[in-house]
């Protein structure tokens, strides 16, 4: 520890950290001012300076000891003779809170702690954080330490039961502040404050101004960037204990003049809206601030708001941007054309056309001032022929048609969509039957939107696809079938006619495969079901039963039978209700 003479002024700077431990960290630190030597003391709660006396102690506490009066918040007071009690005389100043509103020093922090000590006007104060905690006002060489100028300083601390890790350095720090600010625009001229601290007193600086410039004086002369860029500049301190300083270092943007540019077609068709899309650059700096001047109209704003015009108008937009280091560009200005679209239109917004018929579809321009000068059609069954398309199809179905007209000014027309429907009927009347006389037939017509059936008069109702008809003698049915259009088609079919009802079978067939009589069947005229045909050779034997009506073929398991006398079996009922049974003989002849 060293004496200093109290005769002259002084100012300590100090860095202190008073541990991580809040509340169980102990004790805290004191700056002490003594005569006697270097190697007193005390322990515990006295932080190392109780009893000594004489003395004066700068005390930065941690721990609350009510029995000294302590607050409840760490704090900071000038002591005076080695008494730590706070509600005495020997309380000079304080106590305060170490840190300005703020309870708690012990926060992993490194605090700045400067003692000033005015041999003027024998004050004496302490700062943390460059915030004037104590002071107070005392002739030290006379009324404390006995006349005696010369008395050692330096820091002492103690604990008890608890702990923290505290501690303090003597203050080198190297700092400066640049001028105008750290951001600005090229070219620019830069002042650096110097705001360097040290315990003692400064002997060396170096400077860096980044781009090569060095200077090695306590306050550097203006320098200018001539150049946009970003420059790291640095300064470093030589303490009078021959230490050198970290360096401390500040990156400076000397921005550059950005560049407006914004997205916005040339030629904008049909719309009133004009909305451009910023795309400004800048190679050193940030843009901030963007105007904009629409058709006459200021606006701010990266993005400005959609601004309607109404139209057809040649529209000037300008942009100019600035940025942060106050860089502002130039004005840049586009010319925005707006234009009419053509309006078209169509005969119809649906044609309806039988399959295999053709029809033509027209389009119109409708806008005298931008007449259409061409037509784009789209369509999958049409053959176009500028603003006339043909249309043809085999297959029944609704077709999607779109149409475009591209204006004389250059712009297309809103699409105009149509849709051309084919219908197609296929009339089946049904296949060929029998029927007794007057018996009732349900037909089942079908292919068809609508119906109707000839010869009239002998349906329940011509016009369904499935009336009943009663004949009485053989007949032709035809059935026509049609759209809402038309697109009529015919089928038929014949009914045949006998008495009855009735099971009809034949006295003999010949299968000799000559096409003729080759098979053994019944005909059921006027019957609801058949429920059985059987027929027996000679023997008894059972050789055939099925209810198709293509009958027997002349053989059993596919051996031809011998010619010669069978008999058959029948059964049925009549559409009345009535059953019929029957059985008789017939011949079977090779």
């Amino acid at each position: 520890m060293n004496k200093i003479l109290l005769t002259s002024s002084f100012e300590f700077k100090f860095d202190v950290n008073l541990g991580c431990k809040d509340s169980d960290g102990a004790d805290g630190m004191v700056f002490m001012l003594q005569p006697i030597s270097t190697n007193i003391g005390s322990q515990g709660g006295g932080i190392g300076y109780q009893n000594v006396r004489p003395s004066i102690a700068i005390e930065i506490d941690t721990w609350q000891n009510q029995e000294n009066n302590d607050p409840a918040f760490d704090h900071i007071s000038i002591q005076r003779d080695g008494i730590i009690q706070h509600n005495v005389p020997n309380n000079l100043a304080g106590p305060v809170s170490a840190i300005l509103n703020n309870n708690n020093i012990e926060d992993c922090q490194w605090h700045a702690f400067t003692i000033r000590w005015d041999a003027i006007n024998k004050v004496l104060s302490a700062y943390i954080d460059n915030q004037l905690r104590v002071s107070t006002t005392i002739d030290l060489i006379q009324d404390v330490f006995n006349n005696d100028p010369s008395v050692y300083w330096g820091f002492t601390s103690a604990t008890g039961g608890a702990n923290n890790h505290q501690r303090f350095c003597t203050s080198l720090k190297a700092g400066f502040q640049p001028v105008p600010s750290l951001e600005t625009c090229a070219p620019q001229e830069i002042q650096l404050a110097d705001l360097s601290t040290s315990f003692g007193y400064i002997v060396a600086w170096h400077w860096n101004y980044g781009d090569g410039t060095i200077y090695n004086q306590k306050t550097p002369p203006p320098h200018t960037y001539s150049q946009p860029g970003n420059y790291t500049v640095s300064a470093a301190i030589l303490g009078n204990d021959g230490c050198w300083s970290d360096t401390f270092r500040q990156v400076i943007t000397i921005g550059s003049i950005p560049e407006p540019d914004f997205l916005l077609p040339d030629t904008i068709c049909g719309s009133t809206i004009i909305h451009p899309v910023d795309q400004s650059t800048v190679e050193y700096g940030t843009i901030t601030e963007w105007n904009w001047l629409i058709n006459g109209q200021s606006f701010t704003g990266e993005s400005p708001p959609e601004v309607q015009i109404a139209g057809p108008a040649q529209v000037p937009v300008q942009l100019n941007v600035k940025t942060k280091e106050g860089c502002e560009s130039q004005t840049v200005e586009k010319i925005v054309h707006l234009l009419d679209k053509p309006e078209i239109s169509l005969a119809s917004p649906i044609s309806a056309t039988c399959v295999g018929d053709e029809s033509e579809l027209e389009a119109f321009s409708n806008l005298a001032s931008n007449p259409v000068t061409d037509w784009e059609w789209n369509s999958l069954i049409g053959a176009a022929d500028e603003n006339r398309i043909r249309l043809f199809s085999n297959s029944a179905g609704d077709y999607p048609i779109q149409l475009r007209g591209l204006g004389e000014n250059g712009c297309w027309s809103d699409p105009v969509q149509h849709i051309a429907s084919f219908f197609q009927t296929k009339a089946a009347a049904g296949r060929d039957t029998i029927a007794a006389i007057n018996q009732p037939i349900q037909l089942s017509g079908s292919g068809g939107q609508y119906y109707n059936w000839s010869p009239a008069g002998a349906f329940s109702d011509p016009n369904l696809p499935n009336p009943v008809v009663t004949l009485d003698r053989p007949t032709t049915l035809v059935l026509t079938t049609f759209t809402d259009i038309g697109c009529a088609t015919v089928d038929s079919l014949y009914v045949r006619v006998f008495k009855g009802p009735d099971l009809y079978i034949p006295n003999a067939f010949t299968p000799n495969g000559d096409g003729k009589n080759d098979r053994f069947a019944f005909l059921a005229i006027g019957m609801k079901k058949v429920d059985y045909f059987r027929i027996y050779n000679r023997l008894g034997q059972l050789i055939h039963e099925g209810l198709n009506t293509d009958g027997w073929d002349g053989t059993l398991r596919g051996t031809p039978q011998p010619a010669g006398t069978y008999v058959w079996m029948i059964s049925g009922e009549d559409y009345n209700g009535n059953v019929y049974r029957k059985k008789g003989s017939f011949q079977l002849l090779r």
